[in-house]
């Protein structure tokens, strides 16, 4: 049986439909809209997505997005995971940064903050004096003896020998592993290295560390064949009845370090390859590496250069040093410079009461291939000191805040061109350090459109002295 509706709801409902259908079609007034309008709910910033908080960041000004993280905790951590915020924070850094090995680009929140970090860390510390040092330590089998860190701040590389002094090994630590410090790689030397030079560097497409060892090599009554085993190739080396110098330099992929930071994993074959390996009869060898170039200085006048990827080489015999009393001056310290040249420190050897004549001078590299004979500087100082103690800076290049940078940003940072420093102790009856600096320029002749960086000539002289109580 179907209920029948009473006739005077159905008149209602009428009315209420016709009076609907008015309103709809009528034109809204602002009383109607104001009692149309609805408040909706509002929304927590911390329910939101953090990738949708990202896309908020994105559109905000650098200055607002860094003031909005003083809201809370939460929007503090936003902001600083921000991976696009960090980055257009990098270009206002005026610090510089430390390298990176991988592309700005590409970097995390996380590792762009830490590389802030460490910046505005390295800053501090040249503009106060430290109250507290870090210190890791060492397992108990490991004597190191020489430490030289990674650029970045990240990688150490140490030499170390055995605790039986029998065995020598060069080993990479991790300084920011989640686990705290551990060494990820070594690698036998079989004995005990003079120097250690350590750089980031492209080879055959892939970026990594490469390390380079120079050492002493032992003398023995017979010729005895070593190998060094690695993953890839095994290199056969002959000792020499009588004794030399031995320069090598091994490669370890980024990816294979990051692979080796992972407690589960599990590596079968050695992660070091061997790029370059020589032994000269000189007892004094000076190095430098930087893009996949090895150069090395042989006493008293020869410059050999090895290219780390296809295994060419060149060479260069210096002209005679002029104004020297000495035939065969020795070569103290050699440096590849970005700008296309090597700069070297050469002179009379020797520590005396007398002053000695010694030379700040910058070549031309030679082409692959060739050999330049008694080639002239193109760049020279001349200094008088009794010391050869020599150390020049390692940095090649500068770090960029960002993949592209812009043509204003490349002369206003000077092409990244990092200034050259030259450290040796004090003439005696001076206690202290004598540096001699390059510092970086633009060339006058290039245009804005395609600018070119240089050194500034003559050499800029500092002298720091010794306090009393650092006697």
């Amino acid at each position: 049986m179907i209920q029948q509706i009473p006739a005077d709801l159905m008149s209602r409902r009428r009315q209420s439909s016709v009076s609907t259908s008015r309103h709809a079609n009528a034109k809204p007034t602002k009383a109607s809209q104001a009692k149309c309008v609805q408040v909706s709910k509002p929304v927590r910033l911390d329910t939101l997505l953090t990738e949708l908080m990202f896309e908020i960041l994105e559109h905000m000004d650098l200055a607002d997005a860094l003031r909005f993280r003083l809201v809370s905790r939460y929007c503090a951590d936003v902001v600083l995971l921000a991976p696009s915020i960090l980055r257009r924070l990098l270009r206002h850094v005026k610090a510089p940064l430390p390298y990176s090995p991988k592309p700005i680009q590409t970097l995390s929140g996380r590792e762009v903050l830490s590389l802030c970090r460490r910046a505005f860390g390295l800053e501090a510390n040249w503009k106060r004096k430290l109250d507290k040092v870090k210190a890791n330590g060492f397992l108990s089998l490991h004597r190191p003896y020489h430490v030289t860190l990674a650029p970045g701040g990240r990688y150490l590389i140490t030499a170390y020998r055995s605790r039986s002094g029998e065995e020598h090994f060069i080993s990479l630590f991790d300084l920011e592993n989640k686990s705290g410090p551990v060494m990820l790689a070594s690698c036998p030397t079989h004995s005990s290295v003079e120097s250690i030079t350590v750089t980031w560097m492209e080879n055959k497409g892939r970026q990594g560390i490469a390390v380079n060892w120079v050492r002493q090599l032992p003398l023995e009554k017979q010729a005895t064949q070593s190998r060094y085993v690695f993953a890839i190739s095994t290199l056969s080396l002959l000792t020499m009845n009588h004794r030399g110098t031995e320069t090598v330099v091994v490669f370890i992929p980024l990816e294979t370090i990051e692979s080796l930071g992972d407690p589960n994993y599990v590596q079968t074959d050695s992660p070091w390859e061997v790029l370059c390996s020589r032994q000269w009869k000189a007892s004094h060898v000076c190095v430098s590496m930087a893009n996949n170039v090895l150069a090395v200085g042989i006493s008293p006048n020869t410059l050999s250069f090895y290219n780390l990827e296809d295994g060419r080489k060149s060479s260069s015999k210096l002209a005679p040093l002029p104004h020297s009393a000495m035939p065969d001056p020795m070569i103290f310290a050699v440096k590849l410079m970005c700008d296309g040249k090597i700069l070297i420190v050469r002179g009379e050897a020797g520590h005396s009461s007398q002053l000695n004549l010694h030379a700040l001078e910058a070549y031309e590299v030679p082409g692959w291939g060739t050999s330049q004979a008694n080639a002239v500087p193109n760049n020279c100082n001349y200094i008088h000191s009794n010391q050869n103690n020599y150390t020049i800076s390692q940095m090649y290049r500068r770090q960029k805040t960002c993949d592209s940078p812009s043509t204003e940003e490349i002369i206003e940072a000077s092409g990244y061109l990092p200034t050259i420093t030259i450290s040796v102790e004090s003439s005696p009856p001076h206690k202290g350090i004598t540096q001699y600096r390059l510092f970086p320029t633009r060339d006058p002749t290039s245009t804005d459109a395609s600018p070119k960086f240089g050194y500034s000539w003559p050499i800029t002289v500092w002298t720091g002295h010794y306090a009393e109580h650092d006697k």
